[in-house]
């Protein structure tokens, strides 16, 4: 004789495992998207949608039900404790390399040493110097200059998410004369 097959959703331990997941790839998409106050409101969300889940759960399964609704709000709190100490982390670490690139501003009067201050750090936090020019993570200044030309010439850098490819921040760029492409412009 086979067993009649049973409705995941009224096993507690399958709909626990299930909401679990739920929450916990939600939240730490939100931490890693837009830190922990991102979190905290997506927390609130998924609680509200899990509490009226677990409400219709709480009818078909009684007493499990409470005990689910416990332990999910315990995986969010988890979570989100999580979020805000990675947050918490990455804030500190951001402030340490900006003491110790200011620190070596202060003691070494050599400007190429601050700069490879700056370059360790920059490669340690994963962020990239951009300098080549390039449409897509640079703003063109002064668009109605030099428009017969298709040479550039980079004013600031630009800085990208070396992990992510995120543009962090954008760059600028300027067209240059076409005369004057043999002194420092490069075409696109």
């Amino acid at each position: 004789m086979t067993e009649p097959l049973t409705d995941p959703r009224f096993d507690p331990e399958v709909m626990f495992r299930i909401l679990s997941d739920k929450i916990a790839a939600k939240v730490d998409r939100a931490a890693m998207k837009a830190g922990a106050s991102a979190a905290q409101e997506v927390s609130r969300q998924l609680t509200a949608e899990l509490d009226a889940a677990i409400a219709g759960a709480q009818s078909t399964a009684g007493k499990m039900g409470t005990l689910v609704q416990q332990a999910v709000q315990a995986a969010v709190d988890e979570a989100l404790r999580t979020a805000v100490l990675n947050a918490t982390r990455v804030h500190e670490e951001h402030l340490a390399q900006l003491a110790l690139i200011d620190r070596t501003a202060q003691t070494v009067r050599d400007l190429p040493a601050v700069q490879l201050r700056i370059d360790a750090e920059l490669r340690r936090s994963g962020l990239s110097r951009v300098t080549s020019p390039d449409p897509e993570v640079f703003n063109l200044v002064n668009p109605a200059e030099h428009e017969d030309s298709v040479s550039y010439t980079v004013v600031a850098p630009a800085y990208v998410d070396s992990r992510t490819g995120r543009i962090v921040q954008r760059g600028e760029m300027r067209r240059v004369p076409a005369a004057s492409t043999s002194e420092g412009g490069e075409s696109r």
